[in-house]
């Protein structure tokens, strides 16, 4: 698996850590979205350049040469609505602290690689200045 370079908001990753700390048990996704975690560089939330995936960032992806809107949500957030993309799921796991233009390949729960690119961030938080 290719490593991109992460960027995440300190917000994000003291929220992430304190979620996967209070899990009975950790996914296969969960294992690979803390090891992402190990590796991103950390800045403060006003930092965060305004093309990367952040939680809460809407963004169109392209997986499987289908193209996307998502929202990055929290498991607890997470309701199934249309577009809503849960930070535990493959595809969320991989996409978060990537910029606009970057791709990456993550497994999937059945051992297949999954490719997918971030074509655009359409909403991110921190850029609009909401650091909640």
């Amino acid at each position: 698996m290719q490593k991109t370079k992460l960027i995440l908001s300190e917000q994000d990753l003291n929220r992430l850590e304190t979620m996967l700390e209070n899990q009975p048990k950790l996914t296969p996704t969960m294992q690979q979205l803390e090891d992402e975690l190990a590796r991103a560089e950390v800045v403060k939330p006003q930092d965060v350049p305004a093309n990367i995936v952040t939680m809460h960032a809407r963004a169109l992806v392209t997986i499987a040469n289908q193209t996307k809107e998502i929202t990055l949500v929290y498991p607890h957030e997470f309701r199934g609505e249309p577009g809503q993309l849960n930070i535990v799921a493959p595809v969320g796991a991989a996409i978060l602290g990537l910029a606009e233009g970057e791709t990456i390949e993550w497994p999937q729960p059945d051992g297949e690689m999954m490719k997918v690119k971030i074509e655009k961030v359409l909403y991110q938080p921190e850029r609009e200045g909401d650091y909640l």
